[in-house]
């Protein structure tokens, strides 16, 4: 091999030609001929956390591919280790029950590897919050590797405060207006929209910009009640909705036309003992076509 390599540059310069480029790309992008690979769904991951006193589990799959992987014969074990790098501390923010994951395939070499989350002591908001790095480092049979992108995971463990508004809701009313047409209803909000408590007064509505997912937007409640919607996040980006710029009845009254706005209209808390309602108007503005407008009346499960 380090022949051909030295061959193939002679090769490449006795002909002039602008770049010669042996590939270097990662194990994981010749699957079809390289190893089998075993690594985590993702290299990074939140894992939020109400700090009541607690203890919470955080499960991260681990995955198992490669040409092979489909038809392989045996059970291995993944050794998992925390780096140096880690800011979380074990004992103040977690415990590991173990070091190691075993993959099998009488469970189709599907595994997760447990992270118990410590609330107790803990004062949220952490800033910064703790991160927790793990990699993977030995693997049983030598016929596997790590997946060089990942194997390893950093969590970053997000502390929130309680409040009788976290939880998960379900939609009343739902209406969604696209450049003055009404275009959705509430059927077409989802079955359960999650809000987190950041603290100070702050919540995160997780997934969903109304029927929109892969969003998250951000909200305040005073203390009389009433709903807001902060400028910019709490990392100091300027707020969005569906990746476009934020509006509200205080912000662009005229491009919330065709929802409620107004005192005693919309953006409150409606609670009445466990129960608890809110009452929402917000959207976003497209640049060039014009607003979206989003009313929901959301429930607490």
């Amino acid at each position: 091999m380090k022949n051909y390599i030295k061959y193939f540059g002679i090769l490449c310069l006795s002909f002039m030609m602008t770049s010669c480029l042996v590939d270097d790309s990662a194990p994981s992008d010749n699957n079809d001929e390289g190893p089998n690979l075993v690594g985590f769904t993702s290299s990074t991951v939140n894992a939020s956390v109400v700090a009541d006193g607690s203890t919470s589990q955080v499960m991260l799959p681990v995955t198992f591919s490669g040409p092979t992987a489909a038809s392989f014969p045996s059970e291995f074990t993944a050794t998992i280790a925390v780096d140096p790098s880690s800011t979380a501390i074990e004992g103040v923010h977690y415990t590991l029950s173990s070091t190691s994951v075993t993959m099998s395939p009488d469970s189709n070499f599907i595994a997760t590897f447990p992270i118990t989350i410590i609330t107790d002591g803990i004062d949220p908001p952490l800033d910064p919050a703790p991160v927790l790095k793990l990699n993977i480092v030995d693997i049983s049979n030598s016929s596997i590797v790590p997946n060089g992108r990942t194997s390893s995971i950093s969590v970053r463990i997000e502390y929130l405060c309680y409040s009788d508004i976290t939880g998960k809701y379900e939609a009343l009313e739902g209406e969604y207006w696209r450049i003055g047409v009404l275009n959705a209803t509430t059927s077409s909000w989802p079955a359960e929209t999650e809000i987190i408590y950041i603290c100070n007064n702050t919540y995160r509505v997780v997934e969903y910009f109304g029927i929109f997912e892969g969003n998250e937007f951000y909200f305040e409640v005073s203390e009389s009640g009433t709903i807001t919607y902060p400028a910019t996040t709490p990392d100091g980006d300027p707020q969005t909705g569906n990746g476009q710029p934020f509006i509200t009845c205080q912000s662009n009254p005229g491009d919330m036309s065709n929802v409620p706005c107004g005192a005693g209209a919309t953006n409150y808390v409606e609670q009445n003992g466990d129960e608890v309602i809110l009452h929402m108007s917000y959207g976003y503005l497209t640049p060039g076509s014009g607003p979206r407008e989003f009313y929901q009346v959301l429930k607490k499960l």
